[in-house]
């Protein structure tokens, strides 16, 4: 400031200054969004993975406030790695995010040695934990866990078992069901979930994994028929199914989804997102159609889903190193 300005105009310079700075957000908060938010999802439309996007899009425009426009765009391939390559590789200004789903981020990471780490990430939010489910088509004779188990039993891989790729979060569920009753299945890999549901409607995969969003209301609807839920307890939506530990198999497993973006996003835009994520679970609205289309809201924090990341990376890497499907 120059040195010829009265003195006290000189102090009302600094002051207004230092008052502009006190308002003004860090890492460029103010004027955050500046465009359209890109929401990316690493499935073809029509899965649940798919459906937890759309339910979320304009929930976080809701409550990002500063007329935030939210476009889900779907990147599919490898089993969602395409999109996590692209997500971490991003711009890290918070206009590009993406739909992150657990175990699956981490088990990528040791199956396909993709082009991120659990490093290149800002976590900025959990809004669902749905435990997983396993079904069969209707047309199949078997109604309980234990019929399921015991075909495979007496025809070791006879039993074919669907859900996205080879590694997947779905797919190490079918291992953990496999290690605990002793038996063996033969995996039928597809891109998504509606494609494996599809084929399991049409008689060609006996059984399949899904959460129970992606089953729960097609089962309602008698167009599939699930035998077992992965979790401790009988779901309270869904009574009638039974729990895979009551049909003889103590498996627990689930998926977490919420939003994450490249690694560097400003700290007071991560702080608007996790708030934004926080607001969408409580609110009212999303709690009912969160309840109407089976969906498991649950909010978890930055710091709460970065642990799970670390957890989850620690589980799954031990796991694949004694993979036996290499």
């Amino acid at each position: 400031m120059p040195r010829s300005l009265p003195a006290a105009i000189r102090r009302l310079a600094v002051a207004l200054g230092l008052g502009a700075a006190m308002i003004m957000p860090a890492g460029g908060a103010a004027a955050f969004p500046e465009r359209p938010i890109q929401l990316m999802v690493g499935f073809p439309p029509g899965g649940n993975i798919d459906i937890a996007a759309r339910l979320a899009a304009p929930f976080l425009e809701r409550h990002l406030g500063g007329g935030a426009q939210v476009v889900v765009v779907n990147k599919p391939g490898a089993n969602g790695v395409i999109m996590l390559n692209d997500l971490a590789a991003a711009r890290p200004d918070g206009h590009t995010i993406g739909l992150m789903t657990f175990p699956g981020l981490v088990t990528a990471i040791h199956d396909s040695r993709p082009r991120y780490t659990t490093d290149s990430f800002s976590f900025l939010g959990m809004f669902t934990d749905e435990p997983y489910t396993l079904y069969v088509g209707t047309q199949q004779p078997i109604r309980t866990v234990q019929e399921l188990i015991e075909r495979a039993r007496t025809a070791p891989g006879a039993v074919t078992v669907a859900g996205a790729g080879v590694g997947s979060a779905v797919h190490l569920s079918a291992v953990l069901i496999e290690r605990a009753a002793g038996v063996k299945f033969t995996w039928a890999p597809f891109v998504g979930q509606a494609q494996a549901q599809a084929a399991i409607q049409g008689g060609h995969v006996i059984a399949g994994i899904s959460s129970v969003s992606g089953t729960v209301r097609l089962h309602r609807e008698g167009q599939i028929r699930v035998i077992g839920i992965m979790q401790r307890e009988r779901w309270g939506v869904a009574p009638d199914i039974m729990t895979m530990r009551e049909g003889g198999v103590a498996v627990d497993s689930s998926a977490a989804r919420g939003i994450g973006g490249p690694r560097g996003i400003p700290e007071a835009v991560a702080a608007r997102y996790e708030e934004a994520v926080r607001r969408m679970v409580a609110d009212p609205e999303f709690q009912a159609i969160a309840q109407r289309d089976f969906v498991v809201a649950r909010f978890m924090d930055r710091a709460e889903m970065g642990a799970l990341v670390a957890e989850q990376n620690r589980t799954y890497g031990e796991m694949w190193r004694t993979a036996p499907w290499r």
